[in-house]
């Protein structure tokens, strides 16, 4: 299961990840989610990643990167999708190492680490000399951790616990490699990752991190199964 859900299923990625969690003490619950895994990838195995030349608002070869975070006890589960050309290129989604005391701690967990993800493809494709003339956009959904995020100044009573290792992703925006902005929630594709979600908002999201919405909203005849929303 592990194959598919990180070369071309990403969006199973959170289910695989929580049948991981099992592996020690196997029971018919497990199974059944699993069952249930492999019955999706089965139906929907016609569909993998599609990427499209000019069809991205951000440009050609120009990344972008999604970074959300659920908040639970004792640790939250953070996911990281970096996109490009219209799809998603690399895509995470597991439990944190560190314990976030609320929501906006653990956005700003995996906005570091979204950050160490984005930074380490921007030296690939300067490389590759496919330069990223710009800061790379990494969309929050949450507003609080994105004022930490751009305040180089000192920080509130409520947010000095912060480790200074993740407090580091402020010297990535400072040096114009990262530019946090917000995005809704209902438009946050790395919530995927981080959650069991609903049929209809799980197929909205899905198809976004697949690219499969973006061809179909600009080539409506371009052949795509039937269940693409």
């Amino acid at each position: 299961m592990s194959y598919p859900a990180s070369c071309s299923k990403m969006e199973m990625r959170y289910s695989v990840s929580i049948c991981g969690k099992h592996r020690g003490k196997w029971g018919i619950k497990q199974f059944k989610v699993l069952m249930k895994v492999f019955e999706y990838g089965f139906t929907t195995r016609m569909t993998g990643l599609i990427y499209s030349k000019g069809l991205d608002k951000h440009g050609i070869n120009t990344l972008s990167c999604h970074c959300d975070s659920a908040h639970s006890l004792p640790r939250a589960y953070g996911s990281t999708a970096v996109f490009l050309n219209g799809a998603v290129i690399s895509f995470s989604a597991k439990k944190h190492t560190l314990t976030g005391s609320a929501t906006t701690h653990d956005e700003i967990i995996e906005f570091a680490i979204g950050c160490n993800k984005v930074v380490g493809f921007r030296n690939l494709m300067e490389e590759m000399y496919l330069a990223q003339d710009r800061p790379t956009i990494v969309y929050q959904d949450n507003q609080a951790a994105i004022m930490i995020e751009m305040n180089r100044g000192s920080l509130s009573g409520q947010s000095r616990h912060i480790e200074r290792k993740v407090l580091t992703c402020r010297n990535k925006v400072e040096d114009g490699q990262v530019m946090p902005v917000y995005i809704q929630t209902t438009d946050m594709i790395a919530d995927i990752g981080t959650k069991a979600l609903g049929d209809k908002q799980f197929a909205y999201l899905r198809d976004l991190l697949t690219g499969y919405s973006l061809v179909k909203a600009h080539h409506p005849t371009y052949r795509l199964p039937t269940y693409i929303v």
